[in-house]
């Protein structure tokens, strides 16, 4: 069969699927203390609009921007949103801001040529084997994710990770060094995430329901207790199965050491054009760190997406020289756009329409049979399972944790016991690009498809949920 066939055989599969989701009868309510919970006509249409859209996406049959426009496109057409809601829940998300930003402050980091001097300390100090350097990747994005936000740790290792890979001469798509350095880097930062409170918005949002729902109060170390040992268990499992999978090419990277060592001496002291952007950078990174402190000290708040825009701006600013409009523009990649603003728009319709809500009554009303240990295991699995129809860590925070919390008082069970796996799988979005926009930004680089991503993402999907429940059923 030709890859065309192929192609058309996959896009008539996505029609069919979409169509009998829509056109299938509406379910019987799900009723849980007189309240009845339905999943309405455009719950339904949500649904259909999601089966349709991640089919095309893994397959890739036509280009996945294109497969977002349609998503656009079906939204209205198939009654969940209008069209109007459906592109402002998409590009009117201030992540879209975000991504563009994060664009023109790497594409600053690269044309300075401070990834490349950063890059050739990296070499020089850990060597040139190539598992190390993933290894390396995979442990810094989540030591930083556990304090600063994941998609800011994400932005900060791109540029580096793509300086090493075009000066290893690795080529987009076809490096499998490429796709284990650069989902090393989603992966880390998820990873990461779950050890502390402040490591995943969900994390905030679950300690806050917990103590205003079933006041149960978990404070800084009692979350670390059991989210630190899942990270140091998930991490080296995370790496092996990386290089299992994509078994790197080269095991020493092909450039010369001593080279290197010459290269690193040649470039002598940090330009005036490094200095600035060294700068601007280093502001942003203390902004992301320290805003905890200027909330807590000084009342006001930068939320992530004003910090990467105003370094941005300042980039440009006249006598710096950093970077021109013209460098930028082609620095941002619109299909990366195109995708986390599609994926926001079908996640938010799967929320506002109820489907969401149904779907997580759906899965987790019967956890009160099951042992603690598989119960755990259940309930992260089915998170990072239903992570796949949502696009932001908070979002599915926010629609999943007042309905386990609920369940479990209902049940009888702790609530930290299913509240907390629950809040720590929100954060693990290994298996969909579009779950997590975290998982976008190493994306946009090219190095990977979406197809590679689900492919990697299946194993460790499974050994996650493991390590979680043993460091629960250990420590919680």
């Amino acid at each position: 069969m030709t890859q065309n066939c192929k192609r058309y055989l996959f896009v008539a599969l996505a029609a069919l699927l979409l169509l009998v989701i829509y056109f299938l009868p509406e379910p019987g309510a799900i009723v849980r203390d007189g309240e009845a919970i339905a999943l309405s006509r455009e719950g339904k249409a949500s649904l259909a609009v999601l089966a349709f859209s991640i089919v095309l996406w893994v397959t890739e049959a036509i280009p996945f921007p294109v497969t977002g426009l349609i998503a656009l496109l079906l939204l209205p057409l198939m009654g969940p949103l209008s069209f109007n809601s459906a592109v402002e829940m998409g590009f009117g998300n201030t992540i879209v801001v975000f991504f563009i930003a994060v664009m023109i402050i790497s594409a600053a980091l690269t044309s300075s040529g401070l990834t490349n001097r950063l890059t050739l300390m990296i070499f020089s100090r850990i060597g040139l084997n190539s598992r190390r350097v993933i290894l390396a990747f995979i442990t810094t994005g989540a030591v930083l994710s556990m304090w600063v936000t994941n998609m800011a740790v994400a932005a900060m290792l791109l540029p580096v990770a793509v300086g090493i890979l075009k000066g290893a001469g690795m080529k987009p798509l076809e490096s499998n060094f490429g796709k284990c350095l650069l989902i090393s880097i989603a992966w880390g930062c998820a990873v990461g995430g779950i050890a502390t409170p402040v490591g995943n918005g969900a994390n905030i949002l679950a300690m806050g329901y917990l103590r205003d729902l079933a006041g149960v109060d978990i404070n800084f170390l009692r979350w670390m207790a059991v989210g630190l040992p899942a990270t140091l268990m998930i991490l080296p499992l995370s790496w092996l199965s990386l290089v299992r999978i994509f078994p790197p090419e080269v095991e020493v990277l092909p450039i010369s050491l001593d080279k290197i060592k010459g290269d690193l001496r040649e470039l002598g002291a940090l330009s005036r054009k490094e200095m600035a952007t060294l700068a601007i950078f280093l502001l942003a990174v203390a902004l992301w760190l320290f805003d905890p402190f200027l909330d807590a000290y000084l009342g006001f708040s930068l939320p992530t997406e004003v910090v990467a825009l105003l370094a941005a701006c300042l980039l440009f600013l006249p006598g710096l020289g950093v970077l021109t409009w013209k460098e930028a523009q082609k620095t941002v990649d619109w299909g990366s756009i195109v995708l986390i603003a599609a994926g926001l728009s079908i996640g938010m319709s799967m929320f506002e329409t109820g489907a969401a809500r149904w779907l997580a009554w759906a899965t987790l009303s019967n956890i009160g049979a099951l042992s603690p240990a598989v119960r755990i295991f259940v309930v992260v699995l089915i998170v990072e399972l239903l992570k796949i129809c949502f696009s932001s860590n908070t979002v599915t925070g926010l629609i999943i944790i007042p309905i386990v919390i609920a369940l479990s008082l209902e049940l009888g069970l702790n609530p930290w016991l299913v509240a907390g796996p629950a809040a720590i799988a929100t954060s693990l979005a290994f298996i969909l690009v579009t779950s997590s926009p975290t998982n976008v930004i190493p994306y946009s680089a090219g190095y990977f498809t979406i197809k590679d991503f689900a492919r990697a993402g299946g194993a460790i999907t499974l050994v996650a949920a493991v390590c979680v429940t043993i460091s629960f059923l250990i420590f919680g």
